[in-house]
């Protein structure tokens, strides 16, 4: 069975990612695209030979079963409403709503609509995740108290967007941009996922430091979680020297990753002497979250994106956003 798919913004998110991941699983069709802008209305007519609307309306009124959602980050919710309350099962890029309060509606409302909501949390799929996560399942290092995980670089997204919207809405608050947002739900939705137990509080550190005067383009996030679990989160746009991607300390030994896909490092101590080994990263497999989507679409298998680890995910960056406003270690209150 083929799904017809509907893409809700032609930008670079639906034609670098979620165009040609759905064309590799091979169970999809784009049938059509909704933009709001005519320039990539003809790219939707050239590029992929799909039907083009300016209005959302219309758009839902084509025979779609899917929506896939890739517009700038604060129309998320607003559109996933009208998707939702339509009756389609909804993809929607990171993150699915600025507020815990707006995921929640969503939430209850495609369960209302017997319908599947999905986020497209693609950073799970990362070969350093994956490995790590095997690695650490594996208790080479025994329990973690600590886990730090970077996502650094030195440059502007400025340019990153489609030329004929707006490139530089990343560093945009209309747009809801800033990397908490951007990049922040990918290292978060990571970090709950190796560490089992509920975050309890955060702090955040945000900061507006050389590409933009209105949003983060630096951030630095410290999660304690029940069980004692201290986690250290930071990305960043503006760091010209990179920290190591993931480094994680245990009860039996350390654990180190470089960025640039180096091999894993671990070294603990056997019979009482130093030991070290090198670990090869894994393949990341991003075809994996179509792959699972359409099993859940044939109701013969469960998300892995799960609905609530999305509102975990979210509960954290509502604390984030309060604690760096207020400055202080706030609650994450579910």
């Amino acid at each position: 069975m083929e799904f017809k798919v509907g893409i809700c913004g032609l930008g670079r998110s639906a034609q670098e990612f979620h165009i040609p991941l759905m064309k590799r699983v091979g169970k999809f069709r784009i049938v059509a695209v909704c933009d709001t802008i005519q320039g990539r209305r003809r790219v939707a007519d050239r590029d992929y030979g799909t039907i083009a609307f300016s209005d959302y309306r219309h758009f839902l009124d084509t025979d779609i079963d899917l929506v896939v959602i890739a517009t700038p980050s604060s129309s998320h919710f607003r559109i996933a409403k009208m998707v939702l309350e339509e009756g389609r099962h909804c993809v929607v890029e990171k993150p699915i709503a600025l507020t815990l309060k707006e995921v929640d509606y969503l939430i209850k409302l495609a369960r209302k609509k017997k319908v599947v909501l999905s986020v497209f949390q693609s950073r799970r799929f990362d070969g350093d995740f994956l490995t790590v996560k095997r690695l650490l399942d594996e208790h080479l290092v025994g329990e973690p108290f600590t886990v730090e995980s970077r996502a650094t670089s030195y440059g502007s997204l400025k340019n990153y967007g489609v030329k004929e919207f707006n490139p530089a809405w990343r560093y945009r608050k209309a747009y809801g941009g800033g990397i908490l947002y951007d990049f922040g739900s990918h290292i978060i939705d990571q970090m709950l996922c190796l560490v089992k137990e509920q975050p309890v509080s955060v702090w955040c550190d945000m900061k507006s430091v050389l590409w933009s005067r209105e949003v983060d383009d630096y951030f630095k996030l410290l999660i304690r979680f029940r069980g004692g679990v201290t986690a250290h989160l930071e990305a960043s746009q503006v760091s010209r020297y990179n920290l190591p991607r993931w480094y994680v300390l245990g009860t039996k030994g350390a654990l180190l990753s470089e960025n640039g896909g180096h091999p894993i490092k671990i070294k603990t101590q056997m019979k009482g002497e130093e030991f070290e080994r090198t670990y090869q990263v894994e393949p990341s497999n991003w075809e994996k979250y179509y792959e699972n989507l359409y099993d859940v679409l044939m109701h013969r298998a469960h998300p892995i994106i799960k609905l609530d680890e999305v509102r975990k995910t979210a509960a954290v960056i509502d604390a984030a956003q309060l604690s760096a406003h207020n400055r202080r270690e706030e609650k994450v209150r579910f």
